[in-house]
């Protein structure tokens, strides 16, 4: 229920990373689904967190190991 794909906003281990899709997922009702683009800049930073905001609201943060 986003107003725009621009209102969608992803920060893996502190930087911003591109949003390139984020809508419904077509093989599970109810699910929805956001592709970003990682940079080359997090390889290897280990342990990261993943922060999503959607039209200002902030979604509750997720933890990964980049290697």
């Amino acid at each position: 229920n986003r107003s725009s794909l621009s209102a969608v906003t992803v920060s893996i281990g502190g930087l911003d990373v591109q949003v390139i899709y984020a809508g419904v997922q077509p093989d599970f009702i109810g699910l929805d689904q956001i592709n970003v683009r990682l940079p080359t800049e997090l390889a290897g930073r280990g342990e990261v967190t993943i922060s999503l905001r959607v039209d200002g609201i902030a979604a509750n943060p997720v933890q990964l190991n980049i290697k």
